[in-house]
């Protein structure tokens, strides 16, 4: 698996979300603008997020997205299951007829543990690194 735009762009709108008040809706325009993230493309990975219970929105001037879990509850493998449909890197299977895969079983721990590590790294964890690295970058100036 090598993470596509959509994986990437969905990660930072979840950010975007985290960094709002609780239950306040942010439009896709100021999210897509911001990062110059295509509006429309931006809208399809949010509608994805929305139908797997990791955002929510409301319709009308004040709509848009926001957080329907807390950050401590959404992983970065939530959100890769969900964009990429598969976080597994390493397959041999599907190159190698499955009984002369040699490296099947390295394989599976070396998934295993990336799994391990993604489902760990919750976007509580993320805001908490990305303040930091504000507080670095200011202290630095």
């Amino acid at each position: 698996m090598n993470a596509t735009a959509k994986t990437v762009y969905s990660i930072m709108a979840i950010v975007e979300l985290a960094n709002s008040p609780r239950g306040e809706a942010v439009k896709v325009s100021k999210i897509a603008e911001k990062h110059g993230i295509p509006k429309r493309f931006l809208e399809i990975s949010l509608s994805e997020l929305r139908t797997s219970g990791i955002v929510d929105s409301k319709k009308g001037a004040k709509g848009g997205f926001f957080l329907s879990k807390n950050v401590e509850d959404i992983s970065l493998y939530d959100i890769i299951k969900i964009t990429e449909n598969n976080v597994e890197i390493f397959n041999c299977e599907k190159y190698i007829e499955n009984e002369n895969c040699l490296l099947k079983s390295i394989f599976n721990n070396l998934n295993t543990e990336i799994s391990n590590i993604l489902q760990n790294m919750t976007f509580e964890e993320i805001m908490t690194m990305l303040e930091d690295d504000r507080k670095v970058v200011n202290f630095i100036i």
